[in-house]
C-alpha cells in the first residue's frame, strides 16, 4: 500500500508540474487550468491524509479550495468543501463539517450531468453518516433516504449500498432493530452484486437477530 501511496504522488506531482506549465490564453483556459489544479491538490491531500500527515494534508486541501473558487466551477468548488467537510467531520469538528457538506450540497446541484448526480448522492450520504455521528438520526435518516434515491438513479450501486448500510447503523442506534436489519441486507444484497463478498460478510455480522 505505501508502494502504490507513493507512486499515486509521484503521478499527481508530475501532473500538476504539467499543468503549471501551461500558458491560458484566455479566462476560460485560465479557469480550466485552476479547475484541474483544484482537482490534483484534492487527490494529493487525500493520499496524504491517509499516510497520516494530517496537517499538509489540510495544507492541501486549503490549496484545492483556493483554485476550486477562483475556476468558479460549481463541481469543483463543492468537491473541495466536500473534502474538507468530510476530512472535519473524521476529527470531530462536527459543525464546522455539517456547514460544509451543505455548502458542497447547493453546489453540486447547480449541474444536472453524470458527475453532478454522483457528487449529490455521495454528499448526502457523508452528510447523513455526519448526522449518525452527531446523533441527529432523524436527520441522518432523511440525509440517507435522499442519497440512496439519487445513488439509484445513476446506478451507483457501491454508493447505494453505503447508504443503506449507514442508514441501518443509525436505526440500529437508536433501537428501530427491524428496520436496521431490513437496512443491512439491502446493503449486503448490493455489496454482493458488486462482488464485494467479504464487505456483504461484514455488514452480516452486523445483524441483529431477536431471540
Amino acid at each position: 500500500m505505501k508502494q502504490q501511496f507513493e507512486k499515486a504522488l509521484k503521478s499527481y506531482a508530475s501532473f500538476l508540474k504539467e499543468v503549471e506549465e501551461i500558458s491560458p490564453m484566455n479566462d476560460e483556459e485560465t479557469k480550466a487550468k485552476q479547475a484541474i489544479k483544484s482537482y490534483l491538490f484534492l487527490r494529493k491531500a487525500n493520499i496524504i491524509m491517509q499516510k497520516g500527515d494530517i496537517e499538509r494534508g489540510r495544507q492541501l486541501m486549503n490549496k484545492a479550495s483556493e483554485e476550486a473558487e477562483k475556476s468558479e466551477n460549481p463541481l469543483m468548488i463543492g468537491r473541495s468543501k466536500l473534502g474538507l467537510g468530510v476530512f472535519l467531520g473524521s476529527t470531530g469538528s462536527f459543525d464546522e463539517a455539517e456547514r460544509l457538506l451543505k455548502e458542497a450540497l447547493s453546489m453540486f446541484k447547480k449541474g444536472k450531468n453524470y458527475d453532478s448526480l454522483q457528487s449529490v448522492g455521495w454528499c448526502l450520504l457523508n452528510l447523513g453518516g455526519l448526522y449518525g455521528k452527531m446523533e441527529k438520526y432523524n436527520e441522518a435518516n432523511e440525509s440517507l433516504s435522499q442519497a440512496i434515491g439519487t445513488l439509484k438513479e445513476i446506478e451507483n450501486w457501491v454508493g447505494v449500498a453505503t447508504a443503506f448500510e449507514l442508514r441501518a447503523k443509525a436505526n440500529q442506534a437508536r433501537g428501530h432493530i427491524k428496520l436496521a436489519n431490513e437496512d443491512f441486507r439491502q446493503a449486503i444484497e448490493f455489496y454482493e452484486k458488486q462482488g464485494m463478498k467479504e464487505k456483504a460478510d461484514t455488514v452480516r455480522d452486523s445483524i441483529v437477530e431477536k431471540p
